[in-house]
């Protein structure tokens, strides 16, 4: 071995003590624990600080943490919304200290009991822990995406592959879909007429994701069908750098405490192409060019007060596609450029001890570029929106909210279209379309949840809401009865009245008829849940009544004629034994409307029958598990092309088309498993020690089965082929997620 030269010596030896420094103050030690709740179980992303030497960390999906604390005595306040803060004292000395953390419930007098029927998902026991964030990370097939994840619930039936919401057989447009209090219109990539294919939300933004199905409060207006809340995380002294990586994407994401407990940060970027993907394993559909995405979201976050919080929202989203579509009898390019952008400013804060109030204002622009053939159009949307949330707890039992919310939507659309729509041959006669409806939309609701008597709660209130094109005012009555049985079951019942504006195009002056009034729904639900602590069931039954569906008239282009139902049942059975967690899903579902140019009630577009989905996660250890989801549903309507006839003077044949949703596509089944790997990375080439990564291979549809979605015809439509889904052959797709 050459001996090393002294000045070489001295320069390793200094800067290994300066390393030395830096990574261990004098006399300091490292403080390990987990946060676990009553029952032992551990609690999740829990915040770890000590206020005095602003210092903090974040506990891992496991409850488990580390800090890095001087010599001496400290006190460890750890924190975890819907549990009582705790403060544990600890004596540092050289050796590294361990302490587990036990954090009490919450004791929320009327959150004890769920008064609001069909909701899933929010973060607070009350509402039903049910999709946790890590359920989204770890369930097959879902991309770790929170709407893919969302559609393994009761109540979103739908034969499609995509992230799109459809609640109890509505279109997307029927659920209302809001982040940190602001509607979020358009939050779909690579969006078309049935939804889009993945969301534009970061899983690692979120912290809780709220869905009704129905009987939602009255604090929701302008919608008919569902609600999906979201609220992004509020980071607060989180300290993490992470980044993530597969076959068909790249992400990163931050948490940053820029002063401890007053100002943070939050952030992420995701970009997505799919080409390695499709060089493996090609593709489903002829892309010109593979699509690509990308979106981005931050989040500033300031804690001006013990109660007070302010925090300023920012999402980017765009992608962009080019391909050849199959539409009736003709293939064609198409082009789509889409971009979303979304600025959202909110405060809350308490006055005194009883009341809550929560404020908030936003802005959206949403603008879309399409061609298609000789065809092509451009459309967008400048939203506003300001809402004002009251909560007053007159008691341990008896809570009134109340509030406002105004909302501006201005649109334009500039298209040309086929003046034919059977038409779409090239040198089809075309005719030019051009609206810019706008609508005001004030609303105002008030809401008593009260405990009636022994464990009867009661939730009573209602809303009233202006639509300035019709002009008219809607008042919709909401109640809904929970009957806590004992610590185990709940009976629950709710009916109540929904009202929807219809989309601006159809209010156009001179395309549509712009005294078009809101549509309407009356929701009526009765369930029972049994919940213990390994398992959560829950059964539902429905019925919908639609009133004023949007129909097709010769005098006003739109009228308010139409009508219809949807009726079923949902079930939900979700538990956990010591290796193996999972749950089921499945919803039966009749569904009929009578609206555009149906002459009467015909099954809805997206009125499944049967839908069913199991989900299951077998922990072979705390490192290794093996996920699978299993979908199958039965075929969705549609309107099938019988024959056409033959048009000399544009030499094309048109489509003959049997009775409207006459038809049933085939039954959709599909099977995706799951490999994760969890794991930590030693300290190293100068970066830390890492926190919890994962590393996956997810195989899609391992049954092999080409699930088709639709079908086109030849020139004559006298033969048909079908149109196989985006994940019609078996793939496998590796990925890996590193957090520091």
């Amino acid at each position: 071995m050459t001996p090393l030269r002294a000045p070489r010596r001295v320069a390793i030896a200094g800067l290994a003590w300066f390393a030395w420094l830096v990574a261990a103050p004098a006399g300091a030690a490292e403080v390990r624990g987990t946060v676990l709740d009553a029952g032992g179980k551990p609690i999740e992303y829990a915040t770890v600080s000590v206020p005095e030497l602003k210092r903090g960390a974040a506990a891992d999906e496991q409850g488990r943490f580390a800090l890095d604390l001087p010599a001496g005595r400290h006190v460890l306040q750890v924190a975890q919304l819907g549990y009582q803060s705790a403060h544990v004292t600890v004596d540092v000395a050289a050796a590294p200290v361990q302490v587990n953390v036990t954090l009490k419930n919450e004791p929320i007098p009327l959150a004890e009991v769920a008064v609001t029927a069909s909701a899933f998902g929010k973060t607070g026991k009350g509402e039903g822990a049910t999709l946790r964030r890590m359920d989204v990370y770890t369930t097959p097939g879902g991309a770790a995406d929170v709407f893919q994840s969302l559609r393994t619930l009761p109540g979103i039936n739908a034969p499609a592959e995509g992230a799109a919401i459809y609640t109890r057989g509505g279109p997307p447009d029927e659920t209302l879909i809001r982040l940190d209090g602001g509607d979020l219109g358009h939050p779909y990539h690579y969006e078309n007429a049935s939804g889009g294919l993945f969301s534009s939300i970061e899983t690692y933004m979120l912290r809780s994701a709220f869905f009704s199905s129905g009987g939602f409060s009255s604090k929701y207006g302008g919608v008919m069908s569902g609600v999906l809340d979201m609220e992004t995380q509020d980071p607060l002294n989180l300290r993490t750098v992470s980044a993530s990586a597969n076959l068909a994407g790249l992400g990163a994401s931050t948490s940053w405490a820029i002063v401890p407990d007053r100002l943070s940060f939050i952030g992420s970027t995701r970009y997505s192409d799919p080409s390695l993907l499709f060089k493996l394993y090609g593709s489903s559909r002829e892309y010109e060019q593979d699509p690509r995405g990308e979106d981005a979201a931050a989040k500033l976050l300031w804690r001006y007060s013990r109660t007070g919080r302010a925090a300023l929202l920012y999402l980017d989203s765009g992608d962009r596609t080019d391909m050849f579509v199959n539409f009736l009898n003709y293939k064609e390019p198409y082009s789509n450029r889409a971009r979303n952008q979304l600025g959202a400013l909110q405060f809350s804060d308490a006055i005194g001890a009883t009341l809550a109030i929560r404020g908030q204002v936003s802005g959206q622009f949403w603008k879309r570029d399409w061609e298609l053939a000789q065809f092509g159009g451009s459309s967008s949307e400048r939203n506003a929106q300001a809402n004002v949330d009251a909560t007053w707890s007159a008691s341990s039992g008896h809570e009134l909210s109340f509030g406002a919310n105004l909302r501006r939507r201005a649109a334009e659309i500039d298209k040309e279209v086929p003046a034919d729509s059977t038409d779409y041959a090239p040198g089809a006669p075309t005719r030019t379309y051009s609206s810019r409806p706008l609508l005001d939309a004030p609303g105002f609701y008030l809401e008593d949840k009260l405990r009636v008597f022994g464990p009867v709660y009661a939730t009573l209130g209602g809303r009233v809401d202006y639509a300035s094109n019709a002009p008219v005012w809607t008042v919709d009555p909401r109640a809904s009865l929970a009957w806590r049985v004992d610590d185990r079951q709940i009976v629950r019942l709710a009916a109540g009245r929904y009202h929807q504006p219809p989309l601006p195009e159809y209010q156009d002056p001179s395309y549509g008829n712009p005294t078009l009034g809101p549509m309407r729904a009356d929701h009526l639900i009765a369930g029972y849940e049994w919940l213990s602590e390994h398992t959560n069931i829950r059964v539902e039954i429905y019925d919908k009544r639609y009133r004023d569906l949007i129909t097709n008239d010769s005098l006003s282009y739109y009228a308010n004629g139409g009508h219809g139902y949807a009726r079923g049942v949902d079930v939900f059975a979700k538990g956990n034994v010591k290796w193996l967690s999972g749950w089921v899903s499945y919803g039966y579902l009749d569904s009929r409307r009578m609206e555009f140019s149906n002459p009467r009630e015909v099954p809805a577009s997206y009125g499944v029958r049967h839908s069913i989905t199991l989900v299951s996660t077998y922990q072979y250890n705390s490192a290794w598990s093996l996920g699978a989801r299993y979908s199958a549903s039965s075929g969705r309507p549609y309107t099938p092309i019988v024959g056409g006839t033959y048009d000399p003077a544009r030499d094309i044949w048109h489509p003959i088309q049997a009775e409207d949703n006459s038809g049933l596509m085939p039954a959709y089944n599909r099977l995706d498993v799951r490999l994760t790997r969890l794991f930590s990375m030693p300290a190293g080439l100068g970066f830390p020690a890492s926190g919890v990564c994962v590393a996956y291979c997810e195989a899609l549809n391992v049954l092999g089965i080409a699930n088709v979605l639709d079908y086109t015809y030849n020139f004559d439509y006298s033969e048909r082929s079908p149109e196989s889904s985006y994940f019609d052959r078996r793939m496998l797709v590796f990925g890996v997620g590193l957090s520091w």
